[in-house]
């Protein structure tokens, strides 16, 4: 008799993770932390949600068209950019929070939702504030867009560039010269798949 693999579903998966996540930052906020974790914990998820916005907006500006591989069916385009967006948007949660208990440069709660009024590179923080509203919106529109009108959803929707630009700019300003590798392949990705879907289309992104 075979004896099957237990199965763990996704939701359990991601609340274990979102538990660890918790306790971490707990950890970090209590002082009882390694030292470095909480700065390097902070670094790694702003790198992950950089990476995965760009995966985001380039499968989003090619979706439908015919530059997107034959195997990545209409249902699942949609799928994976939802996905890819709302883990984008989780992992920014994440290096918000990461930035409040940084040991190296903690943040208080105003200097990381309002601009401008962060301790450390305000305007470079700022900016990330910006990108991280743009990307709340953009992802509530796609999450609600049976609820909203055509033309308003569009046009939250195409906050997703903006979201991209000013997170490279906060990228550039704010990180280390180690990561400056990352941004010219992102942009190219993200120039690249736009510039594909304007050849193909006319009305960007209609």
């Amino acid at each position: 008799m075979t004896r099957t693999a237990p199965h763990v579903s996704p939701e359990l998966m991601a609340g274990l993770l979102v538990a660890g996540v918790a306790g971490l930052w707990l950890l970090a906020a209590a002082g009882a932390a390694p030292a470095g974790l909480a700065w390097t914990f902070n670094r790694l998820a702003g790198v992950a949600a950089y990476a995965l916005l760009t995966l985001s907006v380039a499968l989003g500006a090619l979706m439908g068209s015919r530059h997107v591989p034959p195997w990545l069916a209409k249902p699942l385009q949609y799928g994976w950019h939802g996905l890819l967006s709302g883990f984008a948007l989780a992992t920014t949660a994440a290096h918000v929070a990461f930035s409040v208990v940084d040991a190296e440069y903690p943040q208080p709660l105003a200097g990381v939702l309002v601009p401008g009024l962060a301790t450390y590179a305000p305007l470079a923080l700022g900016l990330g504030t910006l990108a991280s509203y743009a990307l709340a919106a953009v992802y509530l529109s796609f999450a609600r867009r049976r609820c909203l009108a055509p033309r308003l959803w569009r046009t939250l929707h195409l906050l997703a560039y903006p979201a991209f630009a000013l997170a490279t700019l906060h990228g550039l300003f704010a990180g280390s010269d180690r990561l400056a590798w990352l941004y010219p392949p992102a942009l190219a990705l993200v120039a690249a798949a736009t510039a594909l879907r304007f050849l193909e289309r006319p009305r960007l992104l209609t």
